[in-house]
């Protein structure tokens, strides 16, 4: 095989390699507008109840440390919430992108156009608008989760542990 015809097999396979990623790409965008189209959990902020509850035991087994390590300690917690509720490989996440694998690229932007309708997207706040209720059956591994990562920031700040005794 001569210099030019590698050259040339060289960019067409750089080429096809390129469409193959952009072409993925763009089916996770798919499904990612899907997800907020369905209504993906909202990210937690460092000052709601959740993290206050969260960190009670915590705060309790450090009772000496000044505010802005708390601070800084919320808002960790604040940004693992919302990763386990409605991060990449969340449980939202994983049920959304199973149920949409066989999913061919036509059929996903027409679910995401339905699923944009004016009328469901009202419906939607008016779901979203009220209180939630308690997660039921997967909340104990999110709990055990939960608390490995809370004890992650806990120690990066050089604070006790805490247990879910």
């Amino acid at each position: 095989m001569s210099f030019i015809e590698k050259a040339v097999l060289l960019a067409v396979m750089t080429n096809l390699c390129a469409f193959g990623q952009a072409k993925a790409e763009s089916r996770d965008e798919l499904v990612d507008q899907i997800e907020e189209a369905l209504g993906k959990p909202m990210p937690v902020d460092q000052h709601s109840p959740l993290v206050t509850q969260t960190l009670t035991a915590a705060k309790t087994a450090n009772p000496d440390v000044d505010s802005p390590t708390w601070d800084e300690v919320r808002a960790d917690t604040a940004a693992v919430l919302t990763r386990l509720s409605a991060g990449p490989g969340s449980a939202f996440d994983k049920r959304i992108r199973a149920a949409l694998e066989s999913f061919s690229d036509s059929e996903l932007k027409s679910l995401s156009s339905k699923l944009n309708d004016p009328l469901l997207l009202r419906f939607r706040r008016g779901i979203q608008s009220q209180p939630n209720q308690p997660l039921g059956g997967a909340a104990m591994a999110g709990m055990m989760q939960m608390m490995v990562d809370i004890n992650g920031i806990l120690t990066r700040h050089n604070l006790k542990t805490i247990s879910l005794q």
